[in-house]
């Protein structure tokens, strides 16, 4: 056998600037990608890490063997008896085996013997390719596999990718391999900062890729840069006696931007702290990308660091740059949070009739009627004020009109609550605006007022039902109203805060404030599907979720049916929850090969056995215990104790009995047991 050769391997494409927003996930799927194809293709290898900064994505994958080991190959064909024909000549079977192994002559197939005959058996030694020969095709599948939107031509290629390519580093240890992606060959040269070094650099060796671009100013790995920026920040900050404010998606962001990053601190006029401070902020982050600082009190400063990509001779003068390009958006913020304050929310409702919601299900002004109508409804059951949640209902889309919104996007709700306070709406009314588009994302913040709750969980819902009402549900990829996020959101609110909503009223009523005749059924699957994801991803499995879901009691109200979960999980843990799985899996298969309904109630005449009168004791005090209590955690003890009875019943009692009437008695015992435990979860389904 060969032996195969190891030594790591670096691979470089060169672009213009990639998007600094898909940079992170751009490089997680090269590195799972690389990771997995070269499994795939049998290359041994230690490890492969990921690199990227604003003009590059590379590879490098530590120790990495040079071929494939080589194969022995094996494949038995026909049987010596059908590989022949009378005249010696092979015959279909065996002349079909040769063409599959690529041979003409059969003294090269080899014979077994084995218990059953003899048969022919084809050998052969293959030898393992050679990276040369598959790192190419592995190249070029990662590179089609990566998250892309949309790609560009360049040039008079007809080749697309993300941005126009300049250069290809291929490298194996000191030598380079043969290869070319998107016209361009590969080297071993690549290109350091574009203002900060001498422009090529000669690679020797893979394994002095990340210390050669350092000397060339550029910090190629997409972490450490991070944590760079990261310390510089928090330095910063220090230095100022303020706190800095750091959102994960704009260090994300900032990281993709630069490659040698240097962080400066700037400020700008106190007079603009007169403007909420969330549309500072977000004139600071969405046009700037500046990180924002706040005093011990957690109030905005008028101070900002910004994250430069370059080392400056005079910092100051890229900081004078940074603020006069800040004040205008500031100014902009001020502009339009005036100009927004001459009108009430309550005048500006009108205009919301201009505004298409969807074309189906009307405009923003009529959701807003459905939104308050419902929102109030929903107040009247769980205790919150009908009358301000209604009002905070009516008016939480109206800031959708106003200027700082439509500049500001993210603003949304946010300016609504302002606004609210400033025309003295009730201030539940503005906590209610606000807070309605609560989760804004994935284990995200929820509306903490019950108003708010109201109001959030009647705008989810009001867009839910509508839009399964008019059949455009969210497919596999395509969900343009986020109504995953959405209905995760109204799972969550519930569950969360204990609301005692059914899922079957508030869903009926959201339809019937639609005035269309929309079906409940598919929206309260499509909800139920969504919690058990929830639930998957907080590691309860659905075996567990499934046994709650095709109860007796069905997931209606989630707050209950969320106690019933969790208690279901814990009680699986005990010892005895194993044994009662076990005695309803069994009940359950005994009931469902018969019809025990030929007997409506257990018959004591018909007992022979005592331990049925034991189990039918027991089952009645059971039953009594059980209706007085609705802690979920309760019920699971004392359907623990019935376990006992359980056993004794079947050591001692046929069930199938030859006589008829007996035999459905016991039957009926049985569909009476399995019922008591399906009131609180179908145990069977338990793995």
């Amino acid at each position: 056998m060969t032996e195969v050769t190891h030594d790591d391997l670096l691979f470089e494409i060169g672009t213009e600037e990639l998007p600094p927003k898909a940079l992170s996930k751009m490089l997680r799927s090269l590195e799972q990608g690389f990771t997995k194809s070269l499994n795939e293709a049998q290359l041994g290898f230690d490890s492969v890490k990921g690199y990227a900064t604003p003009r590059r994505l590379a590879i490098v994958v530590n120790n990495l063997a040079a071929a494939q080991l080589d194969q022995k190959i094996e494949r038995r064909g026909p049987a010596l008896a059908a590989a022949f024909n009378q005249d010696d000549t092979p015959s279909k079977a065996l002349l079909g085996f040769m063409r599959s192994c690529g041979i003409e002559d059969p003294s090269l197939l080899e014979k077994q013997e084995t218990e059953k005959g003899t048969w022919l058996i084809f050998r052969q030694q293959k030898s393992g390719a050679k990276i040369e020969e598959l790192l190419p095709k592995i190249i070029a599948q990662n590179l089609a596999g990566l998250p892309i939107d949309r790609k560009m031509r360049w040039g008079t290629s007809r080749e697309e990718f993300i941005r126009p390519v300049h250069w290809l580093v291929l490298l194996y240890g000191e030598r380079v391999l043969p290869a070319s992606v998107f016209g361009i060959p590969s080297s071993n040269q690549t290109k350091g900062h574009r203002f900060m070094s001498s422009g090529d650099i000669q690679l020797s060796t893979a394994c002095g890729y990340e210390s050669k671009l350092a000397d060339a100013n550029v910090i190629v790995d997409f972490e450490k840069r991070k944590s760079l920026i990261r310390d510089q920040l928090k330095q910063i900050a220090t230095e100022q006696s303020a706190t800095i404010v750091i959102e994960e998606s704009l260090l994300d962001e900032v990281t993709a931007l630069v490659e040698w990053p240097v962080a400066l601190i700037g400020s700008f006029s106190k007079d603009f702290l007169e403007v909420p401070e969330e549309a500072l902020i977000s004139a600071m982050q969405s046009h700037q990308r500046y990180f924002h600082l706040v005093d011990s009190t957690g109030a905005l400063i008028p101070k900002f660091i910004t994250v430069a990509n370059i080392e400056s001779t005079t910092p100051q003068s890229v900081v004078r740059g940074n603020e006069r390009v800040i004040a205008p958006r500031l100014a902009d913020a001020r502009f339009f949070f005036e100009q927004d304050k001459k009108t009430s929310l309550s005048s500006k409702l009108k205009r919301l009739e201009q505004v298409v919601f969807q074309s189906s299900l009307g405009t923003y002004a009529e959701k807003a009627s459905r939104i308050s109508s419902l929102a109030a409804s929903i107040a009247t059951t769980i205790g919150a004020d009908p009358k301000i949640t209604a009002k905070a209902g009516l008016l939480c889309k109206v800031d959708l009109v106003t200027d700082m919104v439509s500049e500001f996007p993210d603003l949304q709700g946010i300016m609504g609550g302002y606004y609210a306070d400033y025309d003295s709406e009730d201030k539940g009314v503005a906590t209610a605006i606000t807070e309605h588009y609560l989760p804004t994302q994935s284990g995200g913040d929820l509306p903490k007022t019950l108003e708010g709750q109201c109001v959030a969980i009647a705008d989810k819902l009001d867009t839910l039902t509508g839009l399964f009402g008019i059949g455009q549900p969210p497919t596999g990829s395509k969900d343009p109203y986020a109504l995953r996020r959405q209905t995760l959101g109204i799972v969550r609110t519930c569950i969360e805060n204990a609301l005692p909503l059914r899922l079957s009223d508030i869903v009926s009523m959201a339809n019937k404030a639609h005035n269309k005749d929309f079906g409940s059924a598919p929206v309260i699957a499509y909800m139920i599907d969504r919690m058990e994801n929830w639930y998957h991803e907080d590691g309860i499995p659905s075996d567990c979720f499934n046994a709650i879901r095709k109860s007796n009691s069905p997931i209606d109200d989630m707050a209950e049916a969320h106690q019933r979960l969790t208690a279901l999980q814990d009680f699986r843990g005990q010892t005895e929850c194993q044994s009662i799985v076990a005695s309803n899996k069994r009940i359950a298969n005994i009931l469902k090969k018969v019809d025990s309904k030929e007997v409506e109630e257990v018959d004591t005449s018909l007992f022979i056995d005592d331990q049925e009168h034991v189990l039918f004791e027991a089952l009645g005090n059971l039953a009594v215990a059980l209706s007085k209590t609705d802690s979920a955690k309760d019920k699971l003890f004392l359907l623990g104790q019935l376990q006992a009875p359980i056993d004794a019943y079947f050591e001692a009692v046929m069930v199938m009995a030859d006589d008829k009437k007996i035999r459905h008695n016991r039957l009926v015992t049985l569909a009476e047991t399995r019922r008591l435990f399906l009131d609180v979860a179908d145990f069977s389904l338990l793995q």
